[in-house]
């Protein structure tokens, strides 16, 4: 890290400022964050103060009209800022990130104002701060509203422009949220209901949890969104404000059964916008996204949900399942079928290969990233998790995963880039009370993976059963279960919390351990009293009553600013780090070889030193880039005898990636000067000379 990059670290690390409420004061929780039209002035400023590095850009319309901009950030230098190795940070797809967007804002701050120490000319940025508009704007209307949906936007009041028939009843948005208590805020409302699943929390009846049927509970209350049935159907504001989810309508594992998903993938104008833009941007090496989920907090097993096609299970038809000796009534692996289908004449004869022969036999969309992609991940993560420590953040709490059709799944497996998202920010766990004695004290995911497999089997089916409870764990896994795979050595207690951690459990709402403190309750009595609202009692238009409540919709993505703050720094270190790490090809050694009568062999060597690969294994395995080419260049006067101008290269691995090329050339006219060069789409490109003497 630069000594630049630390300053901006120890500036706003040094003073933690910690915001709470003066009794009879109420918090302001959207001040410090800015509103769409707020983004743009600053872009605009920027782009005017600072016009030889910043170049402003508008890559499409959001479906009401609103500018889709994207920053480019470049030092001068002599190579094209489209040209150079490049990070792409994209903010605030899923519409209610706002943090994301504080962030992306603070990278910019950062890159224009460091008098040129952090700005490297070896790379660019293209930050795009607000890539849903028309809902980022749901944390400053009247009432403040928690949106994802395109095709609404602020101007002067809330305007719909972009009609979305949610229950498929003729009409657009004509039953959404209602501000019932008249506090500016939608939050929830609970309706007494025999048939509910939900009770009041016994620990802190402020909050609502799911009716445990084995603890012999009954549910009292059905929950939804504060408001009423203006369209007197029986359902509570099942066709409101917004549209199409952008961060729903991404190719990758598109559900099409889902409404705001949209009718087919980048139907949304959003997607659309900034998918062709990366498309024909190609530098890109790194894309990052501020939104929702964590993938360093939460290493994925599958990035947008579901299993590897290596482990699905596959029919294979009749013809071909004979033809290889596989049983046409079973099912099976697409990695038990390449077993045996590799070494058939036919299957080498043809150059098939796995994934072709995954495709034909209708395998899903793949879900599991590679191993090398993984092992980065984690190297990654060590590093995130160091700088969120020491800021005095919280570098345990779990992270979650995003969803499919998401954003950051089409970066990974379509685009094929290395893809990170980050939150920026995270309700903190809940420091637990101290335990009378060591037996009595929680059981949370930090202490079982330090845990030997002899240890966690002895603490007990009853006590393993509560912690299962506590994180969120399906049904299905059962303490005894859980204890006969520890027991057999499927499993260790380590790798136990690692996808306890992978599924989002112990963080968030939950709890730490039986009877412990609510993560994110803890949190606002601490620092935004304003933010929980008292469950009071309101008249629904057919005369009966509900009562609306609990927490601002914001809070756990978008805290006081004066919290947010050292995470944005965070989280811009974290980005200046990923660019510093970018692969960079050059030439590493050029020589020849005089073999007499004017011939002469030149070789050359060409790799990447940094610590990144030239191109993910996903790019690699999907042929997604053109390759790495090492091409030499001969002047009049110069014949190639053997081997061809080009050699390729589809990845080279960070650090120790090389590849090289050996030509064999005749050489007439006095020394002769020989041109090399190293060409990659996103990892630069470097050339070398070198003048043949010595010819007989």
């Amino acid at each position: 890290m630069t000594s630049t990059r630390s300053s901006v670290l120890v500036t706003v690390f040094g003073v933690l400022l910690v915001v709470t409420a003066m009794p009879g004061l109420a918090q302001d929780l959207t001040a410090g964050y800015h509103s769409f039209e707020s983004v743009n002035q600053k872009l605009e400023g920027w782009a005017q103060e600072y016009a030889a590095i910043f170049e402003l850009q508008t890559i499409g319309r959001s479906a009401a009209g609103a500018p889709l901009m994207v920053a480019r950030v470049a030092a001068a230098g002599e190579v094209d800022p489209d040209q150079r190795p490049a990070v792409f940070v994209g903010a605030n797809m899923a519409g209610f990130h706002n943090a994301g967007t504080e962030a992306a804002l603070h990278l910019l701050e950062t890159l224009l104002t460091d008098d040129g120490e952090v700005l490297s000319p070896d790379h660019t940025y293209y930050v795009a701060p607000v890539l849903n508009p028309d809902a980022h704007d749901g944390m400053f209307r009247n009432p403040k509203q928690r949106l994802a949906g395109n095709g609404a936007r602020w101007s002067n009041g809330w305007t719909n422009t972009y009609g979305f028939d949610r229950d498929v009843d003729g009409f657009e948005q004509e039953d959404g949220a209602n501000d019932l208590n008249g506090d500016g805020v939608i939050t929830k409302m609970r309706i007494p209901d025999v048939t509910g699943n939900m009770v009041p929390d016994p620990d802190d009846p402020r909050v609502l949890i799911k009716a445990d049927p084995l603890e012999g509970q009954f549910g009292q209350y059905r929950v939804v969104s504060e408001g009423d049935d203006d369209d007197a159907d029986g359902a509570f504001n099942e066709d409101g404000v917004g549209a199409i989810a952008p961060n729903s309508n991404f190719a990758h594992r598109y559900e099409d059964d889902k409404p705001e998903a949209g009718p087919w993938p980048s139907f949304a104008p959003e997607s659309q916008a900034v998918m062709d833009f990366l498309l024909g941007q190609r530098n890109v090496a790194v894309a990052v996204v501020f939104g929702p989920a964590n993938n360093l907090l939460a290493i994925p097993q599958g990035f947008g949900g579901g299993g590897d096609t290596g482990t699905q299970k596959l029919e294979v038809p009749e013809r071909i399942a004979r033809f290889m000796g596989l049983d046409p009534e079973q099912k099976y692996t697409a990695d038990e079928i390449w077993a045996i289908a590799k070494s058939h004449p036919m299957v080498k004869q043809n150059n098939i290969t796995k994934d072709q022969l995954i495709q034909f036999l209708g395998a899903g969309p793949a879900t599991k990233p590679e191993d090398d992609d993984i092992g980065l991940l984690n190297k990654l993560a060590e590093a995130y998790e160091k700088t969120l420590e020491d800021a005095g953040l919280d570098a345990k709490r779990a992270g979650k995963q995003y969803g499919d059709g998401g954003f950051t799944p089409w970066l990974y497996y379509q685009g094929c880039y290395f893809a990170l998202e980050l939150d920026v920010w995270g309700v903190p766990k809940a420091k637990a009370e101290e335990a009378e004695s060591e037996e009595d004290a929680p059981l949370t995911l930090e202490v079982v993976a330090e845990m030997s497999s002899e240890d966690f089997l002895a603490l007990g089916a009853e006590k393993i059963g509560a912690f299962l409870k506590d994180i969120g764990a399906p049904p299905q896994f059962t303490a005894e279960s859980l204890m006969q795979r520890v027991e057999s050595g499927q499993l260790t207690p380590e790798r136990l919390a690692q996808m306890a951690k992978q599924m989002g459990g112990g963080g968030g709402e939950s709890k730490k351990a039986e009877g412990g403190p609510n993560d994110l309750m803890v949190f606002i009595d601490e620092h935004a009293p304003s933010a929980f609202v008292p469950w009071t009692e309101v008249t629904l238009v057919d005369g009966s009553t509900a009562e609306v409540g609990g927490v601002d919709p914001f809070i756990e993505v978008a805290p006081p600013y004066e919290i947010l703050e050292p995470a944005l720094a965070v989280h811009t270190a974290t980005v200046l780090d990923i660019a510093s790490k970018l692969a960079q090809v050059e030439i590493l050694e050029l020589k020849s070889t005089s073999l007499g009568g004017d011939v002469f062999r030149v070789e050359a060597v060409a790799g990447n030193r940094q610590f990144m690969a030239t191109h993910s294994k996903m790019a690699q395995r999907a042929r997604t880039h053109l390759p790495i080419r090492l091409e030499v260049s001969l002047p009049d006067g110069v014949v190639l005898i053997t081997g061809t101008v080009q050699v390729t290269a589809d990845r080279l691995e960070g650090t120790t990636g090389s590849m090289s090329g050996e030509w064999l050339i005749k050489a007439s006219g006095l020394d002769p000067e020989i041109v090399v060069e190293v060409v990659s789409e996103n990892a630069g490109k470097d050339r070398a000379t070198l003048t043949l003497e010595g010819r007989s």
